[in-house]
């Protein structure tokens, strides 16, 4: 019978921080078991050979993919009671990798039985327009690197699992998205010129101090500056609606944040599927992304300031 303790942290805490295993470990672990094994093509067929492979794995210690041999991307660092969940977000992620091995743009690396590893947590070199706007954050928009930079083969991969969220910004990274993205759009249009983008860039600014001051206003206040913020946000769209889209290809890349093709910055973006996976291209634009409207959210707990968030959509599976 299991403890209190050990109740909450299988059943409760596990599932408030997600499943205890996350899926980028699960990905990258089962996409270097498919593409390294002598039985590769086999298991390229079909999603379900490799979902056969994982329950093969199940009652075998010595195979790679058993618990027993799983070292990391357990929630907290903690592997206790996470079995289950080992298991299911490796089967998810079959998916993912039938689909990514299967997909044009992968083909190189899958001839060359490329690597894959997790880089969530790496950190980029943070662009001038990203300084010069008091951003700091610097993690790497890529989850998943497969093959080394300088490589041919090598991809760069945003993994997404299921709705999710495209950006959270704080009001620095915030601005400093605005500040590239309207350069961007004015390359792109000649229509939207350099009024325009001092015109949104000057009410962007007004947003980010909606943003600041919610760090020490009350509850109604807090509610009160999100409103305000959203109704300029709204605005703003509403003028310039193509602006959207570049708005969502720096959240997905991270090209003004670190630099185009710089270490940090993302090429695909990639929705995590049982049995497929959505893979879109940023460079080629080719399978569109559903991404909302940034939205103003409250700050999540005391002293802290109001963030940005855009909502992403999976393409479901058909």
């Amino acid at each position: 019978m299991l403890t209190i303790k050990q109740f909450k942290e299988k059943y409760i805490l596990s599932e408030a921080k997600g499943s205890g295993y996350d899926d980028e470990h699960a990905t990258v672990s089962l996409w270097n078991h498919v593409i390294g094994h002598p039985k590769q093509k086999q298991f390229l067929k079909s999603h379900q050979a490799i979902k056969d492979e994982i329950q093969k794995a199940r009652t075998d210690k010595k195979h790679p993919l058993n618990f027993a041999n799983a070292t990391t991307g357990f929630t907290g660092g903690k592997k206790s009671h996470h079995e289950e969940s080992y298991y299911r977000e490796l089967e998810h992620a079959a998916g993912t990798v039938h689909g990514l091995a299967n997909h044009p743009e992968f083909q190189d690396a899958v001839k060359v039985k490329a690597k894959a590893k997790v880089s969530g947590a790496s950190r980029g070199k943070l662009s001038d327009t990203w300084k010069n706007s008091g951003a700091k954050n610097a993690t790497s928009k890529a989850d998943i690197e497969i093959g080394e930079r300088g490589e041919e083969h090598h991809k760069t991969v945003s993994l997404k699992k299921g709705d999710s969220q495209l950006m959270s910004a704080q009001p620095e990274e915030f601005h400093a998205t605005y500040e590239h993205a309207t350069t961007a759009h004015m390359q792109a249009n000649d229509k939207f010129t350099d009024e325009h983008k001092k015109s949104v860039m000057d009410r962007i600014a007004k947003v980010r101090k909606h943003l600041a001051s919610m760090a020490n206003a009350t509850p109604e206040k807090q509610r009160k500056h999100r409103d305000k913020a959203q109704k300029i946000m709204n605005q703003i769209h509403d003028e310039h609606p193509d602006l959207l889209s570049h708005i969502h290809h720096e959240a997905s890349t991270g090209h003004g944040k670190f630099g185009h093709h710089q270490e940090g910055t993302a090429r695909f973006l990639v929705t995590s599927g049982s049995e497929s996976a959505h893979v879109h291209d940023t460079e080629t634009q080719h399978e569109p992304i559903v991404a909302g409207r940034p939205r103003i959210a409250l700050p999540k707990g005391t002293g802290r300031p109001g963030n940005v968030k855009i909502d992403y959509r999976a393409i479901k599976e058909k």
